[in-house]
């Protein structure tokens, strides 16, 4: 990579419905020119959309489940009390240890959550820097567990803003008529304040680490626009029913002016991270700014998500970054995988996100270990001895997150772990756990909440008897609640009965419900039953609240399709990707509307992507069987492939002495290891950067290693010759090429790269039986030695070409087979 320096920021709640209006009119200037040199897009969040949660997937590339933090606030450790949750509660590595470990400096400032300070190779400083200030002039003591290193302490701690230390000339921006109002009476303005305070201790603190520390890596994490999103939001224009006039008019100017408070600040982030720097500016979720702002929220736990939106804005410029581009199907756990690959770092198996490839100007192909968790490196942490954890608790409660108000606050909070757990198991599809959970959890706590979620659990699994099981042991007033009602809906739409479950939507809207799930299911509804204007109007009904919701523009997109409205629906499935990229059945429309364009290339391509996501995709399936009987394929390429020392070849030998045309170019001559010569072609290794060469390889063969086939570009059609050899073999003769005694490898043979090996070989399979262009032949190593004739006779009936295998028998040399684990 062009750099190894990289700046994460993140803004919490960050919406482009908000900040795309601004760049228009030319008022956030600073992030203007980050997109035009970078790259932007969608972010998918992950449920429960909860700020602790989602900041510390994003920084260790897993779900709530496997990193361990589940909430706000969690019992102390003798079970008398609650306390903000804690960073020590974090069960697996983040990405700046690392980097650490491989020997970069980071700086980590505000992460949520940090505290206490990690003892990192660099500086930490936690999100306790900056908590309820005292009255003015009176003493701000600092926990030392909030900096470390302690050095850094004294200049840190006076960094911190007092909101009364604001001048009008900040507040007026944001409220014009402050100077009428007296803060300590008017809420919204107190709180206004106490916000920027914050933020503007955040940022010194960043821009002095940023300006006075060396780094590599520094991550600054800023809470400013959810706080003020849940403090205003309601008062941004246009003015909402049930809103106050007199207030909207004071009010209307916070959430607008936060936004290009918050580019000011971006652009000394920018000027001090300079341009070898790379940069990835980021949120969480978004914000709901439209029709779906809620003016008073319900009184249910963390109550305060539902103002969220499922995207949030993803931006990233510097070196390593292509200039100008969009992106699609981002996931925040992408992040930490991409920030690794930026630096050479393998990515973990257990990590579930992708590396950011095609926001990159260079493919370079991506390295793998099986997990960050088993190398040496160790996390650390300092001695906490924070006193006050009320002013933190009590922001809490009052932004809705949590309630404290409770008669058991321990048992209280734990229910919300164990909900939060069950929540984050259902969104990573690990139904079976997050049943067997949230089983346990409505046995202890039998309520509404829990039940919705174990009903839409069984649901998920498609388990029809155990939710109508469920419905029975609830009791009227439950079973009759419009969610309730929602859920017995998708249970019959699931099973097909499309009539019942239009019976229960439409029962909801009678009743006046309405929502976005509501219309994008009736639309679903109808569209099954083949009342494609009844469907239609639904699904405009549910933009009309959203107009960037992907379920309602694909279903709408469906109905072009079956009206053979090739050209509308294509223009309706793109602007839906551009909010979810991972749509199999959107992306199986594209292909069917390409198709009907006679865009065959692309609808290959579209097809492609379907399968990628889910091979199993029955119409898609079908529809790739009827597609290359009708498509005429004029040439194709052949592949030779495997792991490293397979026996690939032997097989081009085979080939080549067969009269069958090989792509080599001699570079890497015959050795002591491959007396035979490898046969290969050193364009291969530029694979993930350079195709064009493919050209010259039609109806030839080529080698290419197995870990390189993801590279082939999707416009060309190949016949896979993939010659396996027992892997612990493959392991071994790798190990002796690399200078190796064959007696210690046997010795200490690594077994858990073995079974990587196995992982891999299986998700490549899986992969290759998902891509529309290939034809794949599987040949043992074994059966080459031993029965050329044979696998000469299969590869000529699976190329359809005349093969001279007499000839071809003669390639093949028992002798070469030395590093062997017994007879054949």
């Amino acid at each position: 990579m062009a750099s190894k320096k990289l700046l994460l920021i993140g803004w919490d709640a960050a919406d482009w419905q908000l900040i795309n209006p601004l760049i228009k009119q030319g008022k956030m200037p600073a992030l203007q020119r980050m997109i035009e040199k970078g790259v932007k897009g969608n972010i998918a969040t992950l449920n429960p959309s909860l700020s602790p949660i989602l900041w510390t997937s994003i920084a260790t590339g897993k779900r709530a489940y496997d990193h361990g933090i589940l909430g706000f606030v969690q019992p102390t450790a003798d079970l008398q009390e609650v306390e903000p949750i804690t960073s020590t509660s974090r069960k697996t590595k983040a990405i700046w240890n690392i980097l650490n470990e491989a020997g970069y400096t980071t700086n980590v400032i505000n992460w949520w959550p940090s505290h206490p300070a990690e003892k990192l190779k660099g500086v930490t400083l936690t999100n306790h820097f900056h908590q309820k200030a005292p009255a003015f002039g009176a003493g701000w003591p600092l926990d030392s567990s909030v900096v470390y290193p302690n050095t850094f302490y004294e200049s840190l701690k006076e960094l911190r803003l007092h909101p009364a230390e604001l001048s009008l000339a900040h507040i007026l921006p944001f409220v014009p008529e402050a100077h009428k109002l007296d803060p300590e009476k008017d809420t919204v303005l107190k709180n206004l304040m106490r916000i920027l305070a914050h933020n503007s201790s955040i940022h010194n603190a960043a821009t002095h680490l940023l300006a006075e520390t060396e780094w590599d890596f520094t991550a600054v994490y800023y809470e400013t626009l959810d706080h003020i999103s849940h403090l205003a939001m309601k008062y941004h224009p246009p003015r909402q029913e049930g809103v106050d006039e007199r207030e909207y008019e004071r009010y209307k100017n916070i959430v607008e002016a936060a936004y290009r408070f918050k580019d000011m600040m971006l652009e000394r982030l920018l000027d001090l991270a300079g341009e070898d720097c790379n940069v990835i500016l980021l949120s969480d979720h978004g914000f709901q700014s439209g029709q779906q702002r809620q003016v008073e929220l319900p009184d249910i736990p963390a109550s305060p998500a539902l103002e969220h939106r499922k995207y949030g804005i993803f931006i990233a410029s510097g070196p390593d970054f292509k200039p100008g581009q969009d992106i699609y199907g981002t996931s925040l756990l992408d992040i930490a995988p991409t920030i690794l690959h930026l630096f050479d770092l393998p990515v973990g198996n257990d990590m579930e996100g992708k590396v950011l490839t095609d926001s990159l100007k260079e493919k370079t192909p991506v390295g793998h270990i099986p997990s960050w968790e088993l190398t040496p490196g160790k996390v650390e942490f300092t001695d906490s001895r924070l006193e006050n954890n009320t002013s933190i608790l009590q922001q809490l409660e009052q932004l809705g997150y949590i309630d404290l108000n409770q008669s058991d606050k321990v048992r209280y909070v734990q229910r919300e772990l164990r909900y939060n757990l069950c929540q984050s198991l259902t969104d990573g599809n690990k139904l079976f756990r997050a049943q067997e959970e949230c089983e346990l959890l409505f046995k202890d706590f039998p309520d509404f909440r829990t039940a919705l979620l174990l009903g839409d659990i069984f649901i998920k699994r498609a388990d029809f008897k155990s939710f109508e099981d469920l419905k029975q042991r609830l009791g009227t007033e439950v079973k009759g609640h419009p969610s309730f009602k929602y859920l017995s809906g998708l249970s019959e739409l699931y099973q097909g009965k499309v009539s019942q479950s239009l019976g229960y939507f439409l029962k909801i809207e009678e009743e006046g419900g309405h929502s976005l799930q509501l219309y994008n299911e009736v639309g679903r509804a109808f569209l099954l039953s083949g009342e494609l204007r009844a469907a239609e109007r639904y699904f405009d009904r549910s933009l009309a609240l959203d107009a960037e919701n992907a379920p309602a523009l694909t279903g709408k997109a469906q109905c072009a399709v079956e009206k053979n409205d090739f050209s509308q629906a294509i223009l309706l499935l793109d602007k839906s990707l551009q909010q979810l990229f991972y749509q199999p059945n959107a992306h199986y429309l594209m292909a069917v509307a390409l198709r009907g364009l006679k865009k065959e290339d692309e609808a290959v391509k579209a097809l492609q992507l379907c399968l990628s996501q889910a091979p199993k995709h029955r119409k898609a399936l079908v529809l790739k069987q009827e597609f290359f009987k009708s498509r005429e394929i004029r040439e194709e390429i052949t592949i030779v492939t495997g792991f490293p020392r397979s026996g690939t070849s032997l097989m081009m030998k085979m080939l080549e002495m067969s009269g069958y045309p090989v792509f080599t170019d001699e570079v890497r001559v015959a050795d002591q290891h491959n007396p035979a010569g490898y046969l290969e072609h050193e364009m291969v290794k530029k694979l993930a950067g350079n195709t064009d060469w493919l050209k010259q390889v039609m109806n030839k063969a080529v080698k290419v290693v197995l870990p390189l086939l993801r590279y082939l570009p999707a416009d060309y059609s190949y016949r896979l010759i993939w010659v396996k050899r027992p892997l612990t073999e493959v392991i071994l003769s790798q190990e002796v090429m690399k200078g190796k005694d064959r007696q210690t490898v046997m010795q200490n043979f690594p077994f858990q790269l073995a079974a990587d090996f196995q992982k891999e070989e299986e998700r490549m399979l899986q992969w290759l039986q998902s891509q529309p262009n290939f034809a794949i032949l599987q040949l043992e190593y074994y059966d080459c030695l031993s029965k050329p004739e044979e696998v000469l006779g299969q590869i000529r009936q699976f190329l359809d070409v005349q093969l001279n295998v007499e000839e071809g028998k003669k390639s093949v040399n028992k002798d070469l087979h030395r590093n062997k684990l017994g007879e054949y």
